[in-house]
């Protein structure tokens, strides 16, 4: 059986199943995507244990689940957003601590900054939030995948050996997480627009 075909089989099956159970899925669950991030990998301070992305009419919100997060270790907090147009055009949204201060900044990747207004980054008791709106996106209404990662001060400052940068190795000491790797520039699976 080629392998259209065997994915075919599966989804008819997991649609019966699914339909049999009683369960319906709505356009607006198609629009919403939930990952696991295995714990343990980071400094329990910041590390991912989920991440949640949804592809509203008006904003792209990524929630990162941070079970024992401290704000205060963090450092910073980047997201990469790319969506499914011709080009494949990837953001990054940005806030990072500068003294006692946070700046956050939006740019198309490899170009200036640009501006959003709207853009928020926020961290909350066990999450950190990051809403951009479409219009910043180019009013998209298309698919987007996204990368994240969680940063310490430490790290943002350069105050970590070479080899934590170049080649991280996870476990509970290293102070950064990513989603969904902390190495590579791997981004999450695309996640419709509603």
């Amino acid at each position: 059986m080629s392998t259209v075909a065997l994915r075919r089989t599966l989804i008819g099956l997991v649609t019966a199943a699914a339909l049999g159970a009683g369960f319906v899925v709505s356009p607006a669950d198609a629009a919403v995507r939930r990952l696991d991030d295995p714990r343990g990998d980071a400094l329990a301070a910041l590390d991912i244990s989920a991440v949640s992305i949804r592809n509203a009419r008006s904003v792209v919100t990524v929630t990162l689940r941070v079970p024992r997060l401290e704000r205060r270790r963090v450092g910073g907090i980047t997201v990469f957003v790319r969506r499914k147009v011709a080009g494949r055009p990837e953001y990054a949204a940005s806030k990072v601590r500068r003294g006692d201060r946070w700046r956050t900044t939006w740019q198309e990747f490899g170009a200036s900054r640009l501006p959003c207004s709207g853009l928020r980054v926020r961290l909350r008791e066990r999450r950190v939030v990051v809403s951009i709106p479409q219009r910043c996106l180019g009013h998209n209404r298309s698919a987007v995948r996204i990368q994240a990662s969680l940063f310490t001060r430490a790290y943002l400052r350069g105050n970590v050996p070479d080899e934590v940068v170049l080649n991280p190795t996870p476990g509970p000491t290293l102070p950064i997480d990513g989603v969904p790797s902390v190495r590579g520039t791997r981004m999450t699976p695309w996640v419709a627009h509603r």
